[in-house]
């Protein structure tokens, strides 16, 4: 019905309200008893509707109500609210010490929260390879027991225990080795160790070469390039010598040629016949000159005079492939002959252990954390001062102190979301007026957390807690602020309405229940099942939290419809409309109750059943609602909406998949700048850690029956080994020829990482051949060259239990630091179990991939593609003698988080798709009108579409955070247009009188939901933990459109289309 004909009698001013004549009251009262006669029309009355009874009418009790209709609970509040406030206290209490006793007390290591890692789909073939290697490599380990040397016969200070990395960043464009000075201002972060004797104490001692008799071992250099710019000795007429003969592209071709075969003895079958001895004298002079000078960068001497043609050589060097190792971990990937200017370096310190007479790991850890933070770290934060220098920055890092690092940004940010919850704590005493309703609403949300997690935990089983699980405690403050605005405002509004509502509290309150119970049970049921929607994901962690978060708005849902119901009744008894002490028992009831003064005073203004209501409804009710019922604004606002959403379509149809790394911190941290440039700036070098992909023959895909990781987080199933494996010599000799092909096949130069020219593979084959020929490792050059692959080195599978012990305590010729053992080389290549040889594997590592970085899902998977096609290819002729197919994996998880990110973008679409569908459902079953269900639905789609392109926006990239956050959007949006619907719905009336209403009774519970979860994200977005950082970001988008669109986009809908609302049928249109 337009407005223009029928319009709707308009409630007079406040300063107006008593001149009302009885006529008018009457004609009120005869429209009412019309209505009720006919209860199909569209303008039934509110309370006819909502089943409210007056002071003299009867009924025939029910199971929930009395006779005069009012809620049985909400008679048990009323007459007893200390009571049931108390009894309601003490079972939150219980039940938060519940969760202390059976799961905080019991939680291994003393966190509840399951530890990261091994997050994965377990059906994905990525997943099954991993576990088949990793949980075969535990079996056959505890079945042979620990053969790795133990902490007390290892010697002291051998191994690295802890290593301090430095990077350094240019301000200057002739780089960080353009000037002395910045080379002298790295050279200063070094001295700070290197010059304090105290230093020799924890370092990593060198144990490459034997000692002289009463000689103590030095500490192992630092890895950095300054080895170089201050060598003991520099010759710099020899180095200028050689950097004019490789200058020559013709002999730097015939050393990178002949150098592998005369030095290693690698690659010579690829030589040709043009070869000759002029050219192995000239390579061999070459590489025994290059080796010499090297051998004196030791960092003990002054800075070479002549820096600038040190940095020359280095660019040289790199192009020398026996050689390039020497050089290539310091300078970055723009550095080379035409553009010998590196704007970064780095280097590292090596901390040794174990030390002398530790008692274990982790008091050695102490031990070295305590002098660093007492010795050194005053030092090194001045020299990591972004004043220190105007052309230089410095960063570190060191695994000893950036535990405090990170433990430092977590309290940062926690203290920033106090604030977040400090707000919520004082609007909701702005809102309610009372302290008293503010703590006990505060108290009520923060209570949902503890009694969620003993349902979670204890009463469904649900073992799997992840860290991602503490964001429902923000959910909840924004949803739980929300509800008590709702519910508050329904009490606040119900003294305005009919004087029969008003005979007692029972009254009063059964109607304030029956409002707010169905619009906060349908948003809740809504919201809630949104976030079920996580368990269309195989990824354990986000089914988790979806679970967690559904039960926690359940829990909310609970205690504001009985403790903070239960609080409003003591605080209409006690405190409303006077001060007074906050206890409950000494103080008593306020005498006649509000309650009776506001029916006498509604009674005496004389409109019965029509709102007249507070100030701020009346504002919503008139100038909100006005606003949306004029066609112009309408107008306006399509306009405006649909220019917008046209926007954000396009910018949402740009998002793609990041190509970078993650960051986890803000990008002007200088931790995470510091591994930025390190992901994004050097090349993998010799002295990296690539990604180790391992080839396993003798193992069958791992047995998946009965594994749950969300009831139990450490199953993953059992290992199955290929009883037909075959360790026989045919198969020994095609295991070795696919280790020869890894090394030094020019395919893999840019897969597969070099050292020395030759690739980095794992191959415990040959040194296990090389053993059964001489007995022992002790000629390592002679094993290295391969000289036993001159005579009979197969090894009888029948006599491996014989010598399997004996080679696995050898030490290993391939350790660059020699001090590894074979046992601690191959721990994942050997399976031997004491008795039988499992599983043989082969292991490369990736040139580009590294085992600390999170590279994006295309990176990843393309040198994944290209490591399986190499399995493929061996996989053909291998298994044919070792019988079994090759397992192909990583055992950091990076083939398997490619996996995750892939699930991430498609969870994200399939979440939101599936949110919607709910949201339509549950809206027209408890509405039963379609035209409200679908237009709420179409404006959480336009929530959805509107924060995905302002995320392309503002410049994100569709990462794990990102793919997580639009998963759960729907879950967030759909609140205030569901409230704002169902109000609609209950609502008297022509399509305008709805509109009215609806405004008038949920447009301030909306708005001050909308205000209190937007500014408490806002202290998130200065969060340092990127997760947190663009939680708050999504958060106060979210909310902001939400509020927006359900405002004056979905009214303005039902203002403009005016469809009637009908209950005659089943679904009504």
């Amino acid at each position: 019905m337009d407005k223009n004909e029928t319009t709707a009698p308009k409630i007079p001013p406040s300063s107006d309200f008593e001149a009302n004549t009885s006529a008018e009251i009457n004609m009120v009262k005869q429209e009412d008893e019309e209505a009720i006669q006919d209860p199909d029309s569209a303008g039934s009355p509110k309370d006819s509707k909502e089943g409210l009874q007056s002071s003299n009418a009867t009924q025939e009790p029910t199971l929930f109500s009395d006779a005069r209709g009012n809620l049985k609970v909400v008679n048990t509040i009323v007459r007893h609210p200390c009571k049931v406030f108390w009894f309601m206290i003490v079972l939150c209490l219980f039940l938060t010490f519940l969760l202390q006793a059976l799961v905080f007390a019991t939680a291994e290591g003393g966190s509840p929260f399951t530890e990261p890692g091994n997050e994965f789909d377990i059906n994905d073939v990525r997943s099954i390879q991993y576990d088949s290697l990793r949980l075969a490599r535990d079996v056959v380990s505890d079945a042979r027991g620990e053969l790795e040397s133990s902490s007390d016969t290892k010697q002291v200070r051998s191994e690295v225990a802890d290593v301090l990395y430095w990077v350094y960043e240019s301000e200057a464009p002739e780089g960080v080795f353009g000037s002395a000075e910045a080379i002298e201002g790295m050279k200063d972060t070094f001295d700070i160790f290197l010059e304090d004797e105290e230093f020799s104490n924890w370092c990593t001692l060198d144990y490459r070469t034997a000692l002289a008799k009463n000689a103590t071992r030095d500490c192992m250099p630092p890895l950095s390039p300054l080895a170089m710019y201050y060598a003991s000795t520099w010759d710099s007429e020899k180095v200028a010598v050689m950097i004019e003969q490789l200058k020559d592209p013709t002999k730097l071709n015939i050393l990178n040629d002949l150098a592998g075969c005369l030095t290693l003895g690698l690659r010579c079958d690829q030589l040709t016949n043009a070869t000759t001895q002029a050219d192995v004298a000239w390579v061999t002079a070459i590489t025994t000159n290059i080796t010499s000078i090297a051998s004196t960068w030791d960092m003990k001497g002054s800075l070479v005079e002549n820096y600038t043609q040190v940095t020359e050589l280095a660019s040289y060097l790199l192009q020398v492939d026996i050689f390039k190792g020497l050089v290539d971990f310091g300078f970055d990937k723009g550095f080379d002959t035409d553009n010998p200017v590196s704007q970064f370096s780095r280097g590292i310190l090596y901390f040794g252990g174990p030390l002398e007479n530790q008692t274990s790991d982790s008091d050695a850890d102490d031990s070295r954390k305590a002098i660093v933070f007492d010795r050194y770290l005053e030092e090194m934060d001045t020299e990591a001062d972004a004043d220190r220098f105007s052309f230089l920055n410095s960063y570190y890092f060191m695994g000893a102190i950036i535990g405090d690092v990170v433990l430092d940004i977590v309290v940062q940010d926690g203290l920033l979301a106090v604030f977040s919850f400090m707000f919520i704590f004082l609007w909701l005493r702005i809102n309610t007026g009372s302290w008293f309703l503010a703590f006990v609403g505060f108290l009520e949300i923060f209570f949902s957390i503890p009694i969620a997690w003993v349902l979670f935990s204890v009463v469904f089983r649900i073992e799997y807690f992840g860290t991602m699980n503490s964001l429902a405690i923000f959910i909840v403050a924004a949803i739980g602020a929300d509800d008590i605005f709702i519910f508050m405002d329904a009490y606040k509004q119900s003294k305005h309405r009919d004087p029969d509502n008003l005979v007692d509290m029972e009254t009063r309150m059964s109607w304030v229940y029956r409002r707010t119970g169905t619009a906060m049970a349908i948003t809740s049921a809504t919201t809630c099942s949104a976030f079920l929607c996580t368990l269309i994901t195989p990824l354990t962690s986000i089914q988790s939290f979806g679970i967690f978060s559904a039960i926690v708005i359940f829990i909310d849902y609970a205690l504001v419809m009985t403790l903070f119901c239960t609080s409003v009744v003591i605080y209409h008894d006690r405190f409303e409309d006077r001060s007074k002490c906050g206890c409950c028992c000494p103080c008593g009831t306020i005498s006649p109750s509000n309650t009776e003064n506001a029916r006498v005073k509604l009674e005496e203004a004389g409109i019965v059943g029509k709102l007249d209501g507070d100030r701020v409804s009346r504002f919503f009710r008139n100038q909100v609602a006005g606003f949306v019922e004029q066609p112009l604004s309408r107008m306006v606002l399509g306009v405006i909406f649909l220019a917008w959403l046209g926007v954000a379509i396009w910018q949402a149809t740009q998002i793609e998949a990041t190509k970078e790394a993650e960051q986890f911190l803000a990008a002007d941290h200088p931790l995470q700048k510091s591994l930025t440039i390190l992901n994004q700036e050097f090349p993998t070098a010799s002295d990296d850690n690539g990604l180790k992909v391992y080839y396993a023959w003798g193992l069958r895909e791992v047995d998946r029956d009965g594994v749950n990781l969300l009831l139990d987080p450490k199953y993953y199933g059992e290992p199955q080994f290929e009883e037909s494996f075959d360790f026989n010599a045919q198969c020994q000799t095609e295991l070795v020829s696919f280790c020869d092909k890894l090394k030094t096949d020019p395919a893999y130069k840019e897969l597969i990482k070099q050292r020395n020219g030759v690739g980095e593979v794992y191959c415990f084959i040959e040194e296990l051949a090389a053993f059964n020929v001489n007995g022992n490792l002790d000629d390592c050059d002679s094993v290295r060259r391969g000289d036993w692959k001159q005579q009979d080195w197969h090894v009888d599978a029948s006599t491996l239990s014989a010598i399997m012990d004996d080679f696995l305590s050898q030490k290993t010729c391939f350790d660059p630091d020699g001090t590894d053992t074979v046992a601690a080389r191959y721990m994942n290549e050997i399976g031997w179990d004491g008795s039988r040889l499992r599983y043989a594997a082969i292991s490369t590592e990736s040139a580009f991939l590294t085992p600390f970085s999170v590279e994006s899902e295309d990176n990843t998977r393309r040198e994944y593609d290209q490591f399986l096609t190499i399995a493929n290819e061996a996989n053909s002729i291998v298994s044919q003698y070792c019988s079994g197919n090759v397992v192909v994996t990583d055992l950091d998880e990076k083939f398997v988080f490619m996996n995750n990110q892939a699930i991430y973008e498609t969870s994200a679409i399939q979440s939101s798709i599936l949110g919607v569908c709910i949201a339509f459902t549950v809206l027209l079953i408890s509405t039963r009108v379609f035209h409200l269900a679908f237009f709420a639905s179409i404006c959480i789609c336009a929530v959805l579409v509107s924060v995905v392109g302002t995320m392309v926006m503002i410049g994100w990239e569709l990462g794990s955070i990102e793919s997580i956050l639009i998963g759960i959007t729907a879950g967030f949006s759909v609140d205030y247009v569901v409230h704002l619907a169902h109000a609609y719905e209950i609502a008297d009336g022509d399509t305008y009188e709805r509109v009215e209403e609806a405004f008038a009774d949920l447009g301030i519970s909306v708005f001050n939901g909308m205000l209190t979860s937007v500014a408490a994200s806002i202290p998130l977005f200065f969060c340092q933990l990127q997760f947190f950082a663009k939680f708050g970001t999504f958060l106060c988008l979210t909310i902001a459109y939400s509020w927006i669109f359900a405002n004056f986009g979905f009214m303005s809908i039902l203002a403009g289309l005016k469809i009637p609302i009908k209950h005659n049928n089943c679904c009504s249109l």
